[in-house]
């Protein structure tokens, strides 16, 4: 009997983004499938376009399903986010019940942020869907038709398996659809930046085929085996970013593989997010401090805190004056260093 995956998406003032993603979803040869989608607050009228999408009234252009047959749900399930939350705590509604047909739709009335979007349907794909895999999929990205049979094969290989990743590529790299973005991530404490993406802008030629262990997995496509999701949900001290990074980390030292599967591959529109949050320096920087602290020695969060202060701050006010000092990117970057600063002095990490 085919394993349960339930796929979890969240969509943010992004509905043209995620109905590609759902296109591409619902093409899957994987038959055991529920897409559950969940609506982060948004302000634009991503609802009314999900409900005109699930009537046939949305045609999506995309390079990677421009020539096969039209895919996509054939009835909308709309929960809000209390009754979802109700439903996760008294079940009634069975995997069974629901088609791959269906899109389950849960509307949160504010944005919570990513990590608290994903448990929000992770919770629900656990308990209500019964579901044997959870994998956490960015709205801005598309799948190869047979992603998920390439995960699961593996997933189903090992029981110790806990996490699972594709291989990632660049959506539009100057016209190439071959150009690596993730295969394999790994961690390198006495850099500027901790976190490396294995292969991350090379020309994929088969030189990451191999596959195997892998110190952590993206959250932008990111296959969890119950087990695992059950005993841990994301952190949701991060808004956006790093706590999929945290979660594979804390699966290994719980003792959970974290293993990359070259075989599996989806495209990534990369920075799509970032850049409607317009992060300053690439990053959520109280966060990335909290990071850090968190998951590595005392020795390493100094270092990075020195490292900040001496070389990067500087250099980004240099880069920001030469780009012509938009006060909107300043106003939100001092709002970052108040956190940072309460968080270093006082250890408070304010949402």
């Amino acid at each position: 009997m085919a394993r349960r995956v339930a796929i979890v998406i969240l969509n943010w003032n992004g509905w043209k983004e995620t109905i590609e993603c759902l296109d591409s979803v619902y093409r899957s040869t994987y038959g055991e499938i529920r897409v559950v989608l969940v609506d982060n607050g948004s302000s634009d009228d991503s609802i009314a376009k999900f409900r005109e999408y699930c009537g046939g009234g949305i045609e999506i252009e995309s390079w990677i399903v421009a020539s096969e047959a039209p895919a996509r749900p054939t009835r909308l399930v709309e929960l809000t986010r209390s009754s979802s939350e109700a439903a996760s705590i008294s079940p009634r509604t069975t995997f069974g019940s629901l088609s791959r047909n269906d899109l389950i739709l849960i509307v949160n009335e504010s944005n919570y942020g990513f990590a608290e979007g994903c448990n929000t349907g992770m919770r629900f794909s656990l308990s209500v869907l019964d579901a044997d895999y959870v994998l956490l999929l960015n709205n801005d990205t598309v799948v190869a038709s047979d992603f998920l049979d390439e995960l699961v094969r593996v997933g189903d290989s090992d029981k110790m398996i806990g996490i699972l990743g594709p291989k990632m590529f660049y959506y539009d790299y100057g016209g190439r659809r071959d150009v690596v973005w993730f295969a394999g991530g790994a961690t390198k404490p006495w850099r500027e930046l901790v976190l490396l993406h294995v292969g991350v802008g090379e020309i994929d030629r088969g030189q990451f085929d191999s596959g195997g262990d892998t110190e952590w997995c993206t959250g932008a496509a990111m296959l969890i085996r119950k087990e695992l999701a059950k005993t841990a949900l994301l952190n949701t001290a991060y808004t956006f970013g790093l706590e999929d990074v945290e979660y594979c980390l804390k699966a290994r030292k719980s003792g959970h593989r974290v293993v990359y599967v070259p075989s599996a591959k989806v495209w990534h529109k990369v920075s799509v997010s970032w850049r409607k949050l317009e992060k300053r320096i690439g990053r959520d920087i109280p966060r990335y401090f909290y990071f850090i602290k968190e998951n590595f020695s005392g020795a390493v969060y100094l270092y990075h805190v020195a490292l900040f202060f001496a070389i990067v701050l500087p250099r980004w006010a240099v880069t920001y004056s030469v780009d012509g000092g938009d006060m909107k990117v300043l106003r939100a970057f001092l709002k970052d260093m108040k956190v940072l600063f309460g968080y270093i002095v006082r250890g408070d990490l304010e949402r």
